[in-house]
C-alpha cells in the first residue's frame, strides 16, 4: 500500500518474507500486512483471469462455424427369406402292368426299409442266387433281383425297421409306391413285371440314399438250351464313361448294334449264368475321348487289364461263379457311371417241373400244382382219388416239390411217400394228427428212364394210381 508516497507491505507474489529480522513488523503490523495483500491480490487475480478469457474467446476473423447436415434415419430393411433348397421332384409312378400266364412266381418273406438302407429276406426257397432264409442287405453286396417278363415277385411283408422316420419301398416304374410311417408294414405285397428293363427300388421319402436294390428283367432262357455264348462288339473305355457296342444279337433288353453307356439312363445291366460266356470282339480306349490311360476291370473277377498302349482282341470272360460284379477302371474308380455284370446259378440241363405240394393221406395222393402241366392246370388239386395221377418226363428232368406233406385232418395213421424205383422212402409220421409231418424243398432228379409208381410203404397200393414215366 501507498505511504507518503512509498510501497509499504509490497513483495512479488511468492516472494519470502523474512520475519525475523530486526526491522521487521510487529505481530499487529504483519496482520494488517496480510490483510492488505490479500485485498490488493485477489481483485488483480480476478481481472486477469477475465481479461484471459475474453482474449480467447475473441477472433476478430472467427469464421461462422456451420451445422453438420442433418442425417437421415435409416429405413428399415426387410429381413430377406431365405432361397430354399431345390428339390428334385419324385418319379411318376406308373400304373401297374397285368402280367401274362407263363411266368413265375417268386415268393419272399420280407422286404425291410431302414435308414440307409434295404434288407430282403428270403423265404423258404432259394432264387436270385440267394439261399433259403438269407438275409440280403442292399449296402452289402446289394440286392439283384433276377426276373423275366410276366414274372410276379411277391413279398409276405414289407416293413419299416425306423423308430422316428417315415419311409416309402418304390418301384416307380412298376407301379409300387407304399408309405411307411415309422415301424409300419404292409403284407401280401406282389410286383409284376411284364417287359424287359432294370427297375430300381427306392425309397421316395428319401431317394437315393438306400445303396443298390434293382430288379433286372431279361429274357427267359429254356433250361434245356445249356450254357450261352454272348457274342458281342467292342467294349469301350473313355473319360468317365463306358460303351457296349452290341453285335449283331439283341441280349438283356438291347437292340442289335445298338450301343448303350454307363451314363445313360440305367447305365450298362447284362446278366447271365454260371457255365455262360462273354465274347468280346476287342476291349479298347477312346483314343479321342480320353485324356489318360484307363483300365476295363471286374475286380471280382480278378481282371485288371490295361487299355492305354493298346486294345486287346478278341476278349472273352467265362462265368465260373455266382455273384454281382462291378464294371469299373482301375485308374479312376467309381468315375465311370453304373456297369454291372450279373450272374446267376447254373441252368439245369434238362426241364425243371415245380410244383407247390404232395399230400399223402389215408387211400389218397393229392398234388398242388403252380404251373400247368402235364394236362393239369395251373393252381389245380389232382388227386388219385378223382382218377390216375400221370407225370411225364426225360432224362435230365428235375421235379422240384415245394413241401411234401402228410395230412392232419384226413390221416388217421403214420404215412410214407415212397418211390421204390428211385430209392426214395421218405417217412411223414411227425405229428400226423397235429398237421402232419413234412419235408420241404424235394427235388427228384430223373436221371434214368422208366415207369415209376408213386407208393406209400406203410400200406402199398392203396393210395389209388400214381406214375412217373420218364424217357430218353
Amino acid at each position: 500500500m501507498l505511504i507518503d508516497g512509498h510501497l509499504v507491505g509490497y513483495r512479488p507474489i511468492g516472494a519470502h518474507v523474512d520475519f525475523s529480522r530486526a526491522d521487521a513488523p510487529s505481530p499487529a503490523e504483519r496482520q494488517d500486512l496480510e490483510s492488505d495483500v490479500k485485498r490488493f491480490v485477489l481483485p488483480v487475480l480476478v481481472t486477469l483471469v477475465a481479461a484471459l478469457a475474453a482474449a480467447c474467446g475473441a477472433d476478430a476473423t472467427a469464421t461462422p462455424t456451420e451445422a453438420p447436415p442433418a442425417t437421415a434415419a435409416p429405413e428399415a430393411t426387410a429381413t430377406p427369406e431365405p432361397t430354399p433348397t431345390p428339390t428334385i421332384a419324385p418319379p411318376a409312378i406308373t400304373e401297374a402292368c397285368t402280367p401274362e400266364e407263363g411266368g413265375t412266381l417268386y415268393e419272399v418273406s420280407e422286404f425291410v426299409v431302414e435308414d440307409g438302407s434295404f434288407e430282403l429276406v428270403m423265404g423258404a426257397e432259394a432264387y436270385w442266387g440267394y439261399e433259403a432264409g438269407a438275409r440280403v442287405s442292399s449296402t452289402a453286396g446289394g440286392i439283384i433281383i433276377k426276373v423275366s417278363p410276366n414274372d410276379v415277385i411277391r413279398i409276405g411283408t414289407v416293413r419299416s425297421a425306423s423308430t422316428a422316420n417315415l419311409h416309402a419301398f418304390t418301384v416307380a416304374a412298376l407301379g409300387v409306391d407304399i408309405a411307411l410311417v415309422p415301424g409300419g408294414s404292409q403284407d401280401g405285397v406282389e410286383i409284376a413285371i411284364c417287359e424287359l428293363g432294370s427297375y430300381a427300388i427306392d425309397d421316395n421319402t428319401d431317394r437315393g440314399r438306400h445303396g443298390l436294390a434293382e430288379i433286372v428283367s431279361s429274357e427267359r432262357k429254356e433250361p434245356a438250351g445249356g450254357p450261352v455264348i454272348y457274342v458281342l462288339d467292342n467294349w469301350v473305355v473313355e473319360d468317365g464313361n463306358f460303351e457296349l457296342r452290341m453285335g449283331s444279337e439283341p441280349y438283356w433288353g438291347y437292340e442289335a448294334e445298338a450301343r448303350p453307356t454307363s451314363k445313360t439312363g440305367d447305365g450298362i445291366v447284362m446278366t447271365a449264368n454260371v457255365g455262360d460266356t462273354l465274347q468280346f470282339g476287342r476291349l479298347r480306349q477312346s483314343g479321342s475321348r480320353s485324356t489318360k490311360p484307363h483300365n476295363f476291370t471286374i475286380e471280382g473277377l480278378g481282371i485288371d487289364i490295361p487299355l492305354g498302349d493298346a486294345a486287346v482282341e478278341p476278349f472273352e470272360i467265362v462265368l465260373t461263379i455266382e455273384g454281382t460284379f462291378i464294371i469299373d477302371d482301375s485308374t479312376d474308380p467309381g468315375e465311370h457311371g453304373k456297369a454291372v455284370l450279373i450272374v446267376g446259378p447254373a441252368l439245369a440241363s434238362g426241364t425243371v417241373y415245380e410244383i407247390e405240394a404232395f399230400v399223402v393221406e389215408d387211400g389218397n395222393f393229392e398234388m398242388r400244382m403252380l404251373e400247368g402241366y402235364w394236362g393239369y392246370q395251373a393252381e389245380g388239386r389232382p388227386s388219385t382219388r378223382a382218377g390216375d395221377m400221370l407225370i411225364t418226363a426225360k432224362v435230365g428232368d428235375t421235379i422240384k416239390i415245394g413241401a411234401i406233406r402228410q395230412s392232419g385232418s384226413r390221416s388217421t395213421k403214420a404215412h410214407h411217400f415212397t418211390i421204390e424205383g428211385l430209392g426214395i422212402d421218405i417217412n411223414l409220421d411227425e405229428s400226423y394228427g397235429t398237421g402232419g409231418g413234412r419235408v420241404e424243398f424235394y427235388e427228384i432228379k430223373l436221371d434214368v428212364a422208366g415207369t415209376f409208381t408213386i407208393d406209400d410203404s406203410t400200406d402199398p397200393g392203396e393210395h389209388g394210381k400214381a406214375t412217373i414215366e420218364v424217357t430218353e
